[in-house]
């Protein structure tokens, strides 16, 4: 579900289509515009094994624009940009054939056919060329449409075409990069499509129906088919216009996105070392059922570890934020592909929720953080949702899920006259989850900068409140009750509360919707003694001592307001934007130090110790010691049995994993 309210305000950093002066920099290691396929056979192999329709068409696009057909017949093949070349839209094979083979004949004369005057011959292309450049020719008149195959990637072709996407970014969508006057767009997302066709992005060519373009003459400029782009003209093309069209196209995008230039090098096990687990260090979205170092992740947020297919070991749960998934790599493993085929793979990925829609059923908006219950169902705080989800074990996307809290519309309410029901409580960009023995559900509010308690109702109804989309299953008599935080502290005022009771502390965390933060951890014990929160404006750990009545807080790593990279006594060591926690077995305690891009350990003893990353932000390898490897901007952290501790580094687009006995 998404809340109409909130999405039309959500802030997209979006520029990659046309209008924009610069594509969005850079996504995953570096790499502008690069969050393709490594190996194009996403589904669209046909039923004997061969090179698909929709494979070969692209191919043919591929060969029109990096041969130059554009500078004479125009992006759109439609002719007239160059020496009064036709249109040759729909060309019968043979025409293609010899204008292309056919040797040229110089000083045209009356006897020269056209084909042999043709000024580009390309004497080598081979018969497959041809054959794929007349197959795409066709697919432009509409009269050859991919309808043989039902593929994501199929449907966003034709929706490229079809939309005059060609036009400005090229039949490759590298755009500027090849001569075009629309930006790079091969590889761009969901998200990103959104935000430039429903007007965030301005005086993009083609928006949706009805989104008013802006008051003064947009500046775009170069050719655009025969002439040059005027406001009158950047409004006839109806786009793809539902979420289902954008995500298709952005699987077409993905599909011709050139191969990033990284690779994952396997892990040598060292102690002490890193080494990546999940992702390439390209941010997208491919396939699943392969293995994990063979996908792409974009923005990894929180990790878990979880026996998802109850066999006995534990599975590592990732929350794959900007794809808008949870998926789960089956580590150090062997498991049979989903395809029936039998095959087997090792660490292999799957989704588990999510579809990469942010609209529809089992779809999710930005899950920032995610625990599993007693009874092994996935909890996750879905961020740009406003609330709060539930999956029993094994449920897999399109089931029957539940919404544990949340209205599908942002508000701090107060709940000064004590807890609220849940289906009277709205809530506020929920950042974390930790889920008490219990039963109970702690989360933080990062809207409201401020932590809650979550006690689940015995009565789940099926209800559609105001904010939501679709009906939801609401546990409609659970309460929330605030543990901690003050929503409209005084002004000026952002610490307070050392030595209180939590309800009164003052916490300093971003509260927009574009950078989550405000993490918290329960400790080890059964009962939990405390709760640890990154208070991450403040560069502090704080600790809520649960056994007191009522709850108090008190400081435990950091100085309040202090920003800076040391390590240390507790009381002295410095952080800078702690956005998460994470508490082991030892009641050590792990926090995401994101703007130092490290990952820092605090002790039994009250020292503070980095165990990854430099300070700088970046990636200089893997199978180095964790220590001198680059972070960029970590998030979710997870230990298992063995004492490996795995990583979201997520502006790297990787989940990384320490070998021990760098943690002792």
């Amino acid at each position: 579900m998404r809340s109409a309210t909130f999405l039309a305000g959500l802030t997209l950093a979006v520029c990659f289509l046309a209008g924009c002066p610069v594509p969005i920099g850079p996504r995953g290691n570096g790499n502008a515009n690069t969050a393709g396929n490594r190996n194009v056979n996403v589904n669209v192999s046909n039923t004997n094994g061969g090179p698909s329709m929709t494979s070969r068409v692209i191919a043919g696009l591929q060969f029109y624009s990096i041969n130059g057909c554009a500078a004479c017949h125009c992006n759109d093949a439609q002719g007239g940009c160059n020496l009064a070349a036709p249109d040759i839209r729909g060309k019968s094979r043979d025409l293609v054939d010899r204008n292309l083979r056919l040797p040229q004949v110089a000083n045209a004369n009356a006897g020269v056919t056209q084909a042999e005057s043709h000024p580009l011959k390309l004497p080598r292309a081979t018969d497959e060329e041809i054959d794929n450049l007349t197959l795409y020719l066709g697919t432009l008149t509409g009269g050859t449409p991919i309808t043989a195959e039902n593929s994501l990637i199929t449907q966003g072709y034709n929706l490229y075409i079809q939309a005059g996407c060609v036009a400005c970014h090229l039949a490759s969508a590298q755009g500027t990069q090849q001569g075009g006057i629309g930006q790079p767009i091969a590889g761009t997302d969901p998200d990103n499509i959104y935000g430039v066709l429903t007007g965030a992005v301005p005086c993009h060519p083609i928006q949706v129906a009805g989104v008013p373009l802006p008051p003064m003459p947009c500046s775009v400029t170069g050719s655009y088919s025969t002439g040059t782009p005027t406001t009158a003209m950047l409004v006839d093309t109806p786009p793809p216009n539902t979420d289902d069209e954008r995500t298709e196209l952005s699987y077409f995008l993905a599909f011709i996105a050139p191969p990033p230039a990284v690779g994952v090098e396997p892990c040598q096990d060292r102690p002490g070392e890193i080494c990546t687990v999940v992702g390439i260090g390209v941010g997208g979205f491919t396939h699943d059922d392969v293995a994990a170092t063979e996908t792409l992740i974009y923005y990894p947020k929180d990790l878990a570890l979880t026996d998802w297919n109850q066999d006995g070991t534990p599975d590592l749960a990732i929350d794959d934020w900007n794809n808008h998934r949870i998926r789960v790599v089956f580590i150090d493993k062997d498991t049979p592909k989903d395809d029936g085929s039998g095959v087997m793979v090792t660490n292999r990925i799957i989704s588990i929720a999510g579809t990469g829609k942010v609209t529809g059923d089992d779809a999710l908006n930005h899950p920032t953080d995610l625990a599993f219950d007693a009874n092994g169902a996935l909890v996750m705080a879905n961020w740009h949702n406003q609330n709060i989800y539930r999956y029993p074990r094994g449920l897999l996307r399109g089931g029957d899920r539940d919404q544990l809290a949340g209205l599908c519309d942002l508000m701090c309410q107060s709940d000064a006259m004590g807890p609220t029901r849940v289906d009277q409580t709205f809530l506020s960009l929920p950042s974390s989850v930790a889920i008490h023995p219990d039963g109970r559900i702690f989360f933080a509010e990062q809207g409201c900068a401020r932590i809650r308690i979550l006690t689940i109702g015995a009565t789940r109804t099926q209800t559609q409140p105001a904010g939501c989309i679709t009906p939801v299953n609401l546990f409609v008599d659970g309460m929330i009750a605030t543990l901690a935080g003050i929503v409209s502290p005084p002004m000026g005022v952002t610490y307070a509360g050392d030595g209180g009771p939590a309800s009164a502390a003052v916490f300093n965390v971003f509260r927009g919707p574009t950078i989550p933060n405000f993490g918290i951890a329960l400790s080890p014990e059964n009962p939990p003694d405390e709760l640890y929160v990154a208070d991450s404006m403040n560069h502090v750990i704080r600790a809520i001592d649960l056994r007191a009545n009522p709850p108090t807080i008190s400081l435990f790593a950091g100085v309040p307001g202090m920003s800076g990279f040391a390590d240390g006594p507790a009381e002295s060591a410095l952080f800078n934007f702690p956005a998460n926690v994470y508490v082991d077995e030892n009641h050590i305690v792990y926090v995401a130090d994101q703007n130092n891009h490290a990952v820092r350990q605090i002790d039994q003893m009250g020292r503070v110790t980095t165990i990854a990353g430099t300070g700088a932000a970046g990636f200089n390898g893997d199978n180095i010691p964790a220590t001198e490897a680059e972070l960029n901007s970590p998030f979710g952290i997870a230990k298992d049995a063995r004492g490996r501790i795995f990583i979201a580094d997520t502006n790297n687009n990787r989940v990384r994993v320490i070998n021990p006995p760098a943690i002792r």
